[in-house]
């Protein structure tokens, strides 16, 4: 649940855009993707809603630092449960979503709103999303993993759009339906399956900048994978079975997958070659993911994702 006392006034009474970022780490953890964020939203009144999975995520000067922007609190909160309590808190007519370590480029939000107006037929608007962690083949093949399909340049209208690093939707096809939370990528998953309009528009850029180690990255792969299986749990009845089989096939196909989506993007071929390893190893975790999520539930796997 929330903390009343953490829930500030947004930036004006009807915004026609809010913007969600979830986090569980602890100030100044945030602050680099705030700091351009809240300049950003700014410029269109938008409101800002941030909810925290730790206290010592806000800080202790939140409210003169950042005038309007609405902090809502469950401590120990997966950031899926986090963002689904951003959403209950959010008023405006779309609903944009990004993440802790990643910066808006900007006018993003300025073009969030113009993109939604110039599309009212379309239920989600993807970005794209380019790579500020490139000192390590690690960090490359988790954003290549993760991203890649999102990294630009982007195919438009009917592709798969991006997920909680640079997305929005129309606030009316959103809900609070999943006991898990706000997962994107099942989330997209459902809005595809039901026809509805996708759009991805690469004028929206955001720059993903989370540098990790070979440990930290594995887990978090794996715990992803899980996550997203579990997720699927509830429409799946007898073929959860099945799906935990065919998850065992996942890296390869997932590799190929990769590999077509990323090369033609010839920026990203010389770093996408020398990750090629680490992407093997990173698609097996997501694969025993998977795999654990389908036979056993989540877990506390949602607990883990960053």
């Amino acid at each position: 649940m929330s903390d009343p006392s953490t829930v500030e006034k947004p930036l004006r009474d009807a915004p026609h855009l809010s913007v969600l970022m979830a986090t569980r780490h602890p100030w100044p953890a945030a602050r680099a993707s705030l700091d351009r964020l809240y300049d950003d939203a700014r410029g269109v009144d938008a409101e800002i809603v941030v909810a925290i999975g730790d206290l010592r995520a806000r800080p202790e000067d939140a409210v003169t630092r950042y005038p309007g922007v609405a902090w809502v609190s469950a401590p120990g909160a997966s950031v899926f449960a986090l963002r689904a309590l951003a959403l209950r808190h959010a008023r405006g007519d779309v609903v944009a979503i990004t993440e802790d370590h990643a910066i808006v480029v900007p006018g993003w939000c300025e073009r969030t709103v113009a993109v939604h107006a110039d599309h009212p037929e379309a239920a989600g608007v993807g970005g794209a999303v380019d790579n500020g962690a490139t000192e390590t083949a690690i960090d490359w093949a988790s954003f290549f993993i993760a991203n890649g399909p999102f990294a630009p340049p982007l195919s438009g209208r009917g592709a798969r759009i991006s997920l909680q690093a640079n997305v929005s939707y129309k606030r009316d096809v959103l809900c609070d339906a999943n006991p898990m939370g706000m997962i994107q990528h099942t989330l997209n998953e459902d809005l595809a399956a039901a026809g509805a309009t996708l759009i991805a528009d690469e004028r929206l850029v955001v720059v993903h900048d989370q540098s990790l180690s070979w440990r930290e990255h594995s887990a978090g792969h794996f715990h992803n994978g899980r996550s997203i299986a579990a997720s699927r749990l509830s429409r799946l009845g007898r073929r959860r079975a099945l799906y935990a089989v065919a998850a065992l096939g996942l890296p390869p196909v997932m590799l190929v997958r990769t590999v077509r989506t990323v090369l033609p993007k010839r920026r990203y071929r010389r770093a996408l070659v020398a990750s090629v390893p680490a992407i093997c190893w990173l698609l097996v975790c997501h694969a025993a993911g998977e795999v654990a999520g389908y036979v056993a539930g989540p877990g506390r796997s949602p607990e883990h994702v960053a």
